[in-house]
């Protein structure tokens, strides 16, 4: 019985079980990192981790590095979309050359050569449940942008974090580690 309960506990266990020192921690099954900073996005299941690892953490007072939560689909009839956290990824679902998103984040979105595509989203306004609607083309609190297989599935994103002056804080240039990545529905 005691085996059988070690290859249970070994079974059940989940990637946010650990708490990440340094990136090669992160066990989850879809991963995209930024080895230079220690920025990650692990995914398994529906479920998120986003974060630093506490050993690329520069800010004492940054007292909650890590967090993680539900994935959820934002799809729509126009869109196929998932959003981790406050970044929505979505790529149009018909043949379009080019697409605009605009619930939350504004995101453009066009059709790369290769037959993928690419997004750039822009936030002026973040609230509790992510990047609010209103654009205000003066300020700018976080930008990103994504590119997406033929398959559609995220390969790498890069994000860009203002503070209320304008000073850009911080950029993180993720790639796909793992060998499955985030399928958009």
């Amino acid at each position: 019985m005691t085996v059988m309960a070690m290859i249970l506990a070994v079974a059940s266990a989940s990637c946010f079980d650990n708490t990440i020192y340094s990136i090669s921690d992160l066990a989850c099954p879809i991963r995209y990192v930024d080895k230079q900073n220690g920025y990650f996005i692990g995914i398994e299941e529906n479920s998120a981790i986003i974060g630093t690892a506490f050993r690329h953490v520069k800010n004492p007072a940054n007292d909650m590095p890590q967090v993680d939560g539900p994935i959820e689909d934002c799809s729509s009839r126009a869109f196929r979309c998932r959003s981790v956290g406050d970044l929505i990824f979505a790529i149009p679902r018909g043949a379009e050359r080019s697409a605009e998103y605009s619930v939350g984040p504004k995101i453009v979105i066009k059709r790369l050569a290769n037959g993928g595509w690419h997004g750039s989203a822009t936030c002026s306004i973040l609230t509790q449940t992510g990047c609010a609607p209103h654009l205000d083309a003066n300020r700018l609190v976080e930008a990103y942008q994504y590119d997406v297989s033929p398959a559609g599935v995220v390969t790498s994103i890069k994000i860009q974090n203002w503070n209320d002056d304008g000073k850009l804080l911080n950029s993180y240039n993720l790639i796909l580690v793992s060998d499955i990545g985030l399928r958009l529905n």
